[in-house]
């Protein structure tokens, strides 16, 4: 077993289900795991920001939901993810919304 609660698991079908591949990442990258985000979904995030397809304001209401979560692990990972992709991620994308 990989760490992640059943609420995790359970959240990223859902995601899987609906076709949001960026809400998955997000979801993945702040599992109440108690470790750091994984370098594989933040590398995926930090893509998303160079995609043209990819609604930036929608990932970072993902990241801002992530944040109300009661599991202080689970805020602390949506903060670093939000850290990780200003500072990564490409600045001149996120102007143009």
């Amino acid at each position: 077993m990989s760490g992640q609660s059943i609420t995790d698991r359970i959240a990223a079908a859902q995601h899987s289900v609906t076709g949001s591949a960026v809400a998955k990442a997000v979801c993945k990258a702040t599992t109440h795991e108690v470790m750091g985000p994984k370098k594989k979904h933040l590398d995926y995030l930090i893509q998303c920001t160079n995609e043209m397809n990819v609604n930036i304001p929608q990932l970072a209401d993902t990241l801002f939901e992530r944040t109300a979560n009661s599991s202080w692990v689970v805020v602390f990972k949506a903060l670093i993810t939000t850290h990780h992709l200003m500072m990564y991620g490409n600045e001149v994308r996120h102007y143009s919304f």
